[in-house]
């Protein structure tokens, strides 16, 4: 019986043993026993330190040297940027580049518009008197539209137009009533402008004109009525005050004295061959573009 059971134990121990050995000769075993391997040879080599792959190395600085330049047409700024590069072998080379950058200033773009276009409202006065010492008419209204080239910062020429409409007087002396009912005056000129300062927002400039006017006076008395209009030249200059509010749009006063050579003789019984002169105050409103 003893030996009946050892030699059971014997067989099944060898039929084990074959089996293993059946086992560790297989593919899948066989490829896994050398990723383990490989795993640990790499570690191994990394430990011992591998040489690696050198590449080259660029730095770049910006702002190593930076001025800022200002003046009354803008904004000019400098700035060098460096660049720092290190070769495989270990060797650094640094080379500078310069930048700039320009900021017009408001006036610089206010200039860089060239047509103006504005208009005007006010009010006007004339001195003319007639033969008996009495004015004409007191305080009125005036408008004005103009539209100008600007050839340059300073100087601009185009058209304009004006209006100018002081109110209607009346007087009696020695019972001999006279009431001047209307009087215009329109003037269509060849117009100029020179701008004192024109790197300013606050810009004082020289408003001047020369071109066509018409006169219209309207008078009754207790004997009769007359309508008389006359043509002649003339001209105006004046000052003005500008602000641009920006680049584009812009508002001033301007005052204008306005010369006609129109005779008020040719305009009423009353005359005394004087010409027309006016003093005109406008609120000034308008755009470039």
């Amino acid at each position: 019986m003893k030996k009946t059971f050892a030699l059971a134990v014997c067989t099944l121990l060898g039929a084990t043993a074959a089996f293993a050995q059946k086992g560790m000769n297989s593919a899948a075993y066989q490829q896994k026993a050398g990723a383990a391997a490989t795993l640990k040879a790499n570690e191994a080599s990394l430990k011992q330190g591998v040489p690696q792959l050198k590449v080259n190395k660029t730095t770049t600085t910006t702002s190593v040297y930076d001025t800022s330049v200002r003046n009354k047409k803008g904004t000019t700024d400098s700035v060098i940027v460096e660049q720092s590069v290190t070769n495989a072998q270990g060797k650094t080379t640094t080379d500078g580049a310069v930048y700039e950058s320009y900021t017009p200033s408001k006036a610089a773009l206010t200039n860089d518009n060239r047509l103006e276009v504005s208009v005007a409202a006010g009010e006007t006065y004339s001195y003319n008197k007639d033969n008996r010492s009495d004015r004409y008419a007191t305080n009125g209204l005036a408008g004005n539209v103009n539209m100008l080239w600007h050839v340059s910062p300073h100087f601009a020429f185009g058209a304009d137009y004006m209006m100018l409409h002081p109110r209607n007087k009346s007087h009696n002396h020695d019972g001999e009533a006279r009431n001047y009912d209307d009087l215009y005056l329109h003037s269509i000129a060849l117009a100029g402008k020179y701008t004192i300062n024109a790197w300013d927002s606050w810009r004082l400039y020289v408003p001047m004109g020369w071109g066509m006017m018409n006169a219209k006076m309207k008078t009754h008395s207790d004997a009769a009525r007359s309508s008389e209009s006359k043509w002649g030249t003339g001209f105006y200059v004046g000052l003005g005050l500008q602000y641009d509010i920006s680049a584009r749009v812009f508002a001033g006063l301007e005052y204008r004295y306005t010369y006609a050579f129109i005779s008020d003789k040719d305009l009423s019984a009353y005359g005394r061959d004087k010409d027309l002169q006016y003093h005109s105050a406008f609120l000034r409103l308008g755009m470039r573009f």
